[in-house]
């Protein structure tokens, strides 16, 4: 049989947009392919959230489906896409399905039967799981279909009342998958570990097509792959890119194992927040982005990861010495930028600073203290980058990492301000490392080495550094990573993580982790964060701002 895995990027609610990438992709190889294999929730997109309940989203969808019925009528191939369904039976109104279409009109349909609803997933909220079983003969061939999570088995979440590989069990020829997997750190490894055990359990090879691309926070990395029965990975589609695959399974047995090599976690880092950022601002309609340039590590990372997703002429850096601002502020930001080919403005706060401080004592009696005056020049820089993106159309990034956000080291309506952040979910241990991966991809000093090599300062005050108020990077970001992300973590890493924690006393543990949770009123207000890790700061961290809970640290 000869498949085509169709790994595409598509859009929430583009259904014009999506329907003809779907048309071309069919008009292109349904000639020559017996079976074409798209994505989960194809016409929709992945995850249009409450927009399904929208009056019209449904019918919209439908006609798209009735489109390509029609369009099939001039191939012989059988298309394999995901969509919505109407459940017409007791429960939510709607399911998650597959639909097997051929000669105009469906020959079959499957409806997810695990419905995620942990971490960023949601899917209880609209849909019903499926009850029909999904096994169809198609030209001599047992096929056994599956909906990204029903694939997990074992490994999916223990209070499902159901395993669907289990019907499948000597059964079936072959596999097939559609998905919207999103990507996070391992997660590529994990799905073939997944469905290696699959193939070899049930003796057949397995088709995964998976979706590519960002949407909102989340970025889905494709890499779609064709699996033989023996659990080798015949053909593996492109990483974070569209792609598009034919394969012939009567061929497997003489076609190389393509070898898998487990990627640098700092290029997963590198290419999937470029994506990110780069699908959110063409899908937004924005015209580049804007990113204030303190001279520091958080804002040089941002703007060289803007300049690879966008490229220079479409981002704005904006320098804006302070008080209190070292020579470097500027100097490091232009050497970055000239580095970049990014357009630098040199905007002083020193006199709306002065001013703004006049303005408090004239107005409450009395000099600001310490803290007001830091937040003050944090929210005169904000309004900076608000002005120039009001004026000009660019979306503003902000740039505070995953440990500041973690313990509150922002300011609101200051560095905070933004509509989207590249590195909320990278540690600060992390920006220098994917820092120096940037540099060492490019052969060169991209980000200067003064700017890595800097102790890290808000520079709001004299001579402040983050040691002031926090403990050092190594340490804190081990004591987040387990308080914030511990249940995802192997043996082998909470052993490393706890050899680091030795080195603190309970009491600081317990001041981090107080800290983590009283900063939970401003990760509510921070502009979305890229997610990179398991458990990333928003849709994927649901927790209550007012609450008296005092938490433990896991497994210590």
């Amino acid at each position: 049989m000869k498949i085509v895995l169709a790994q595409c990027n598509f859009t929430v609610g583009d259904f014009d947009g999506n329907f003809n990438k779907i048309v071309d992709i069919l008009e292109e190889y349904g000639s020559i392919a017996d079976m074409l294999v798209f994505p989960e929730m194809s016409f929709t997109g992945y995850y249009p959230m409450d927009l399904i309940e929208r009056p019209g989203f449904f019918e919209r969808q439908n006609r798209a489906l009735r489109d390509l019925l029609k369009v099939t009528e001039q191939f012989d191939c059988v298309v394999v896409i995901g969509g919505i369904s109407e459940n017409k039976d007791s429960g939510k109104p709607f399911r998650n399905s597959l639909f097997l279409i051929k000669d105009g009109r469906i020959i079959f349909d499957y409806s997810k039967k695990l419905l995620p609803n942990y971490n960023i997933f949601d899917e209880r909220r609209h849909f019903e799981p499926g009850t029909d079983s999904g096994i169809f003969e198609y030209q001599g061939k047992t096929i056994g279909f599956l909906i990204c999570e029903d694939g997990w088995g074992e490994s999916a979440d223990s209070n499902y009342d159901s395993n669907p590989l289990k019907e499948f069990d000597n059964k079936i020829d072959l596999l097939v998958s559609i998905n919207a997997s999103p990507a996070s750190e391992g997660k590529q490894k994990e799905r073939i570990d997944i469905y290696s055990e699959n193939c070899k359990r049930l003796g057949a090879g397995a088709v995964y097509v998976n979706m590519v691309g960002g949407n909102d926070e989340i970025v889905f990395d494709g890499n779609s792959f064709y699996m033989s029965k023996n659990g080798e990975i015949k053909l593996k589609l492109a990483a974070y890119a569209e792609d598009v695959s034919l394969i012939d399974t009567t061929l497997i047995g003489e076609m190389k194992t393509v070898d898998i090599h487990g990627a640098n976690i700092y290029e997963d880092f590198y290419r999937q927040i470029i994506l990110g950022l780069k699908d959110y601002v063409e899908k937004c309609g924005f015209r580049g982005v804007v990113i204030g340039s303190s001279g520091g590590i958080d804002s040089a990372l941002t703007i060289a990861l803007a300049v690879a997703a966008l490229g220079a002429e479409n981002v704005i850096a904006v320098t804006m010495p302070g008080p209190f601002s070292s020579g470097g502020s500027v100097g490091d930001s232009e050497s970055l930028c000239s580095n970049l080919g990014v357009r630098l403005f040199n905007v002083s706060i020193v006199d709306a600073y002065h001013l703004a401080q006049k303005r408090f004592t004239d107005s409450f009696g009395g000099e600001p203290g310490r803290l007001t005056k830091e937040n003050m020049q944090a929210r005169i820089r904000g309004q900076i980058i608000m002005e120039y993106s009001n004026n000009f159309g660019h979306l503003p990034l902000s740039t505070g990492n995953k440990s500041e956000m973690s313990v509150g080291y922002a300011t609101l309506y200051g560095d905070m301000n933004g509509g989207l952040n590249l590195i909320g979910d990278l540690y600060k241990t992390e920006v220098y490392g994917l820092s120096q991966y940037i540099n060492r991809i490019n052969c060169s000093e991209i980000i200067p080495d003064a700017i890595i090599e800097k102790e890290p300062s808000a520079e709001l005050s004299e001579g402040q550094k983050d040691s002031d108020s926090l403990p050092e990077y190594e340490l804190l970001d081990a004591v987040l990573k387990l308080y914030i992300e511990g249940e995802f973590l192997d043996n082998r890493e909470i052993a490393d993580i706890n050899s680091i924690i030795d080195k603190y006393n309970f009491k600081d543990i317990a001041s981090v982790m107080k800290m983590v949770d009283r900063a939970e009123y401003k990760r509510r207000q921070a502009p979305p964060i890229i997610r990179v890790h398991k458990r990333s700061f928003g849709c994927g961290r649901r927790l209550p701002i007012v609450q008296k809970f005092v938490s433990e640290m896991p497994l210590l």
